[in-house]
């Protein structure tokens, strides 16, 4: 009765094997405006959008009838990207010239939607119309009535509205300042514990314009994250230090980060870099991370032993949220086999004692219809021993349903072609690992078998694809196998004995929906501990990770290097000429770009030290 692995995966089902994907939507970036550095350092920002677009919170209607933009925004933004991005979203063959139409900032700036005018909005005037509307038709995915109301009140009340332009700013010298009086003045932080304190920024969203109710997702997608790759027993939430809850402290013996950093390559199969810790790691790792310098940097990177004490949260998001770094920072091995000999747990042992005894430690649900894969699938979950507030499960998918790999003829000794993993981390939340047909790690799964819907790109990464479908924690599927048997129904030909082993290897659908339940529940007791809501249409971690990759406008850029629109402006002709699209109208620049070039031009401007300084 042991599983083998065999041919080629399809990693349709072995990306998504428990997945339900969410409704993780691309936040809006701001427009343009000013702002202000240590040289100029009151000036607000003139105009934002994003997650949420002023700063009211509630239903539809804020207070006293006036609409909730921030409302309205994100489910505009929704409307368009469910019904219109198809044939106009950034990764589309757009028809004519719009490919923006999950970018409000840009449908406002080319003239697509005219504030307070929804009847002089092309948008509107094409989603409300009775002849040649849009969507076409001919396509069944159509905004309702209700829908087209929405985008028609945000036209009318909140497009181009912003609430918080005229935010303080906020120094980068403030900051640190702040930073140096916590670590050196707060009672509870002693002299052996500075050396693990460190600290995340969201400060540059308050600088661009962004209102507080905006910037929650990314404190949620912070702390969510952060105990998502921790090897500790408890979820603890980064600490605020500053009123605004813009910069937060963590202390990475929370989290196990304050073990030795390593890097583990695939392809030598071995361990290539090592740092003194984890968080050395990630900051090597973090093209955003900046060597901050004056006298009070000076003291915090004496007390703290680390060059880089601060770092960009967002940034931080993206790139450890992804592999590499994903599998680094929580150490997972390369194969599956390691991850499971890491954990106590032998597969195939604890299936044999499951037919031979039934202890009830291991269960199987196995399914015709998977709504990923147009193949049987069967998961199979495992208790750990010795920890009764973890379990193990893993998915074995096929590439066919004939001969060995029809688990309803034979249920089991089957052939699976690949496997998707998710285990509970100490702490309650979950770990992810997708394996080939060997039990090999892999980072991604070829987009030609499966894609992300809620990644711009299409692409299944391990770690941020998997947090983005498991928002709620395991999802429930109700097994076909074993209630087709009690149902005499089954197509295989079952003596007694196999018929016991069914039974007790696969636990009816009420018993199986019960383990279902207790794993959602542990999942989300430890995401409410670390203050992040529950469920919601908007992951967190995967709604700051596509927002980060959206294009970056000079506003945008000037606030993440901590100095003004003006400032950048002016020596705009003294950075890479990849930055030039900065300084031209109504453009930016790719992410990708700004982020190959973000070093240089942070020695070049004199804000701190990187790695690309002389």
């Amino acid at each position: 009765m042991s599983q083998r692995t065999s041919s080629t995966i399809p990693l349709a089902a072995a990306a998504l094997a428990l997945f339900v994907t969410g409704a993780c939507k691309t936040v809006v970036l701001p427009g343009n405006g000013d702002g202000g550095d240590d040289s100029e350092g009151t000036e607000g920002s003139e105009s934002a959008s994003g997650p949420g677009t002023d700063g009211t919170s509630g239903g539809t209607d804020g207070e006293n009838g006036v609409a909730n933009c921030g409302e309205l925004s994100a489910k505009t933004l929704d409307i368009m990207d469910v019904n219109c991005s198809k044939c106009h979203g950034p990764e589309s063959a757009a028809l004519g010239s719009i490919n923006y139409i999950t970018n409000l900032d840009a449908l406002i700036k080319n003239g697509k939607v005219v504030p307070g005018q929804p009847n002089n909005s092309a948008l509107y005037r094409r989603m409300a119309a009775t002849m040649a509307p849009m969507p076409p038709e001919a396509e069944t995915q159509r905004p309702t009535d209700d829908d087209i109301r929405v985008v028609e009140q945000w036209i009318g009340e909140c497009a181009g509205v912003t609430g918080c332009g005229d935010n303080p700013w906020i120094t980068r010298s403030q900051v640190i300042d702040m930073i140096r009086a916590d670590l050196l003045n707060t009672q509870e932080i002693s002299a052996d514990a500075r050396p693990f304190i460190r600290y995340f920024s969201l400060v540059h969203l308050y600088n661009y314009g962004w209102c507080s109710d905006q910037i929650d997702i990314y404190r949620h997608a912070l702390s969510k994250l952060v105990n998502s790759l921790s090897n500790e027993i408890k979820v603890v939430a980064p600490s605020p230090i500053d009123p605004d809850n813009l910069i937060f402290r963590i202390d990475i013996r929370d989290y196990d980060w304050d073990a030795p950093g390593t890097v583990l390559d695939p392809s030598v199969g071995s361990v290539t870099e090592t740092f003194k810790d984890t968080w050395e790691l990630i900051a090597a790792k973090d093209p955003y991370a900046i060597e901050f310098i004056g006298d009070s940097a000076e003291d915090v990177k004496l007390a703290t032993g680390t060059k880089f004490f601060l770092l960009q949260a967002d940034a931080f998001v993206e790139v450890a949220a992804q592999p590499p770094l994903y599998h680094d920072v929580l150490r997972i091995p390369l194969t599956r086999q390691e991850l499971e000999a890491s954990f106590g747990i032998d597969v195939e042992a604890n299936i044999q004692e499951e037919v031979d005894t039934n202890p009830n430690r291991v269960a199987r649900s196995a399914f015709h219809d998977s709504g990923v894969s147009e193949n049987h699938r069967v998961i199979e979950r495992h208790d750990f021993p010795n920890a009764s507030n973890r379990s193990y499960w893993i998915s074995y998918d096929f590439g066919s349903n004939a001969g060995d790999a029809n688990v309803f003829v034979d249920p089991f000794d089957f052939a699976e072609d690949g496997s998707e993993i998710i285990y509970n981390l100490p702490n309650g939340m979950q770990g992810y690992m997708i394996v080939d047909e060997f039990g090999g790690r892999i980072d991604d799964a070829p987009i030609q078998i499966v894609q992300d819907k809620n990644a711009p790109d299409g692409v299944v990464r391990n770690g941020k694809s998997c947090m983005g479908c498991h928002n709620v924690g395991m999802i429930n599927k109700d097994d076909d196998l074993r209630w087709e048997v009690d149902q005499n129904l089954g197509e295989g030909d079952f003596d007694d004995n196999e018929l016991d082993a069914i039974r007790a290897l696969y636990p009816s659908r009420d018993d199986f929906n019960i383990l279902f339940a207790l794993d959602a529940d542990r999942f989300n007791l430890a995401v409410k501990a670390a203050g992040v809501p529950l469920g919601g249409d908007k992951e967190p971690i995967v709604t700051v990770f596509n927002a980060f990759d959206e294009d970056v406008a000079i506003r945008r850029a000037a606030a993440e290097m901590w100095t003004t629109e003006t400032t950048l402006r002016e020596k705009l002709g003294q950075l890479s000429p990849d930055l030039d699209n900065l300084g031209k109208a109504q453009t930016g620049v790719r992410r990708d770009v700004f982020s190959a070039s973000f070093a240089d031009a942070i020695c070049q401007l004199k804000v701190g030290r990187t790695k690309a300084c002389p």
